[in-house]
């Protein structure tokens, strides 16, 4: 693992910035279902970050789970190619401050290279343009999928922060 990581923050201010894209992908669907199984939740985060070094909740409980998804600002989708998990995203509403921050989002990497991870971006930042905050915003760094960057900048996010990570 790299030693110093630069991390991007990004934002959309209008809806209208967003540049969606479809896939192709037979008998795809995402749905808002997971939330309610804290195992499930914390499979899918232990899963698809293993290998970009996902690891502030590494070691939550199943409990400390529950807790985490019990807060109402919390919205949490599922991807599903038939009945095969293939991705999520989590968001939390703030509605309080205007915005909506992309908390997590992440494909199996089975499902690399197949436009999913556009699509399903698309499907986030859509549902998240639906509280009617006045921003949407994410971070993500070079520890994230080389593709993560150039996929929230082609879906119409733009860099407002930048800063250099020690990595201990």
């Amino acid at each position: 693992m790299p030693e110093n990581v630069q991390r991007y923050f990004l934002e959309m201010q209008s809806k209208n910035d967003l540049m969606p894209v479809e896939c192709g992908i037979f008998n795809l669907k995402v749905e808002e279902i997971g939330k309610e199984d804290p195992a499930f939740c914390k499979f899918l985060y232990q899963k698809i970050g293993e290998d970009f070094h996902w690891k502030d909740r590494l070691f939550w409980s199943v409990e400390q789970w529950k807790n985490y998804l019990s807060s109402e600002k919390l919205k949490f989708y599922t991807a599903y190619v038939g009945d095969e998990p293939a991705g999520y995203y989590e968001y939390l509403n703030h509605s309080d401050k205007g915005e909506v921050e992309l908390t997590y989002f992440g494909i199996f990497k089975k499902f690399f290279g197949k436009k999913l991870g556009g699509y399903l971006l698309s499907h986030a930042l859509k549902n998240a343009w639906s509280h009617n905050p006045k921003r949407v915003w994410v971070h993500t760094c070079t520890l994230d999928h080389p593709n993560a960057l150039r996929n929230y900048i082609a879906r119409g996010m733009n860099i407002f922060k930048k800063e250099n990570i020690k990595v201990v």
